[in-house]
């Protein structure tokens, strides 16, 4: 899990310089790439590449995107935030359909506080022990994000 948030960490670093370096005329990049402004600042009607709120594909702040960062919002793949909404999501409520880690979580499977779901583990659980299942997620997660080989696989 600790490679997952350096990757994270390394994602937002990157898209938060992109996003100071990118000229923007009324909020929005003039630059696009396939149709779509590569930074907008704010709410704005049109989705970017990179979103300082509002709605795009990676958005920081409170919005819609495919991944979100913020104090709220919805990342139709991955959330981070006080309330935050995705297929897997984080943050202190949240609704994690695959996966969620929050102080009050519900979701099919996580962590928290209080989960409500199919399979968790937590201080208050309304759900089944998913103490064996969260374990062989979290190995599966370390070997997916690896930086090297494991020292048990065969060289290329």
């Amino acid at each position: 899990m600790k490679r997952f948030w350096i990757l994270s960490a390394i994602l937002v670093a990157t898209a938060v310089i992109l996003a100071l370096l990118t000229p923007v005329v009324k909020g929005l990049a003039p630059t696009s790439y396939l149709g779509m402004p590569v930074v907008g600042w704010g709410k704005q009607d049109t989705p970017c590449w990179i979103a300082m709120g509002g709605q795009g594909v990676v958005v920081l702040g409170a919005g819609v995107g495919l991944v979100e960062y913020g104090v709220f919002g919805v990342g139709l793949l991955f959330a981070c935030g006080q309330a935050a909404a995705g297929l897997i999501a984080f943050g202190q409520a949240a609704f994690g359909l695959i996966f969620v880690c929050a102080q009050l979580g519900l979701g099919l499977s996580g962590v928290g506080q209080l989960f409500i779901g199919g399979w968790g583990i937590g201080q208050g659980r309304l759900a089944a022990n998913g103490e064996a299942l969260l374990k062989h997620l979290d190995r599966d997660l370390d070997d997916i994000l690896r930086f090297t080989s494991a020292p048990d696989d065969p060289a290329p």
